[in-house]
């Protein structure tokens, strides 16, 4: 998923709708306690159904744009985590229906549930605002910020799983409109099409950062130097010789230049990102390709 489908007002509205359906869910175990303890004390008949009933946060979770939230292992885990609160709290009722006990050792088994619940809605919160906090307010792919914390996150896997990963710094240089109409037309409205051209394109598990000016990165899990300049090569195609076009329809040719690098997972960021520049400057320089691959050089 391409992080400019993930814009900060997307963003702030979901945890708004997150913040409503955890207060929600304390009612609704509110009401739980009230109904099962009282039974349990009381001896009365337990109704089942509003315990039966989807709670709040279910509504919520089966609802909740995947676009935003999917791709958090806190938000797929916090639906297993859920249907577990759910299946215990079923449990217990229905021992106290039907048995007019009170089982200790479920309701133990169900609170601890519910903390795990908590502490999982807690981690998807930070890692919203985290998001909202790191996200390029022109064109919505994340920031520098963002950006790092991604590259470290994939050289520790590729250090770990053995995998390959890469990075690739595409650099946005003059352009041109159709019928010279280029000084009707901002720089801002040409990196936002840049922007969304590139996102559109990349693959769902790819990330995309602005990371200065006319520069952005597209982080490329999984993907080896090979499958990673075929991937740019046809991005490249996308975004220049007159292929993009902005929101009035207006064609713009765009110059670029992009420099591919594999994430080593014994190097530190600064030197993966050098190695990326390096290519760039390597494929600005070059009148024979705009897409270049770093390579290491060898060392006697």
């Amino acid at each position: 998923m391409a992080d400019y489908d993930r814009s900060p007002e997307q963003l702030r509205m979901e945890l708004g709708r997150l913040e409503s359906a955890v207060s929600g869910e304390i009612e609704w175990l509110k009401n739980w306690h009230l109904n099962v303890l009282g039974a349990a004390v009381s001896g009365s008949d337990l109704d089942l159904t509003s315990i039966e009933e989807k709670s709040p946060f279910r509504v919520w979770y089966d609802g909740a744009p995947r676009d935003i939230f999917g791709d958090s292992s806190a938000f797929v885990a916090l639906g297993l985590s859920l249907e577990t609160v759910q299946t215990l709290a079923r449990s217990v009722a229905q021992t106290v229906k039907y048995t007019g006990k009170f089982p200790p050792d479920e309701y133990k088994a169900f609170m601890d549930a519910v903390g795990l619940f908590n502490e999982l809605v807690f981690k998807l919160q930070r890692e919203s605002l985290f998001q909202v906090a790191h996200i390029d307010d022109l064109t919505g792919a994340g920031d520098e910020v963002a950006m790092r914390d991604e590259i470290i996150a994939e050289r520790e896997r590729v250090k770990r799983m053995d995998q390959e990963a890469c990075i690739a710094v595409a650099e946005i240089g003059s352009f041109t409109a159709e019928d010279g109409l280029e000084e009707h037309v901002s720089r801002s409205e040409v990196l936002l099409e840049f922007a969304v051209t590139l996102a559109e394109q990349l693959r769902p598990y790819d990330r995309l950062y602005r990371i200065d000016n006319d520069r952005f990165l597209v982080c490329l899990p999984y993907t080896d130097v090979d499958v990673a300049k075929i991937v740019m090569d046809r991005l490249h195609g996308k975004i220049t010789g007159g292929s993009l076009a902005l929101e009035d329809g207006t064609r713009i040719t765009l110059e670029a230049h992009i420099g591919i690098a594999p994430v080593g997972g014994d190097e530190d960021v600064d030197t993966i990102l050098a190695h990326a520049e390096e290519a760039l400057e390597t494929a600005r320089s070059n009148a024979l390709t705009n897409v270049f691959m770093w390579e290491r050089k060898d060392r006697f």
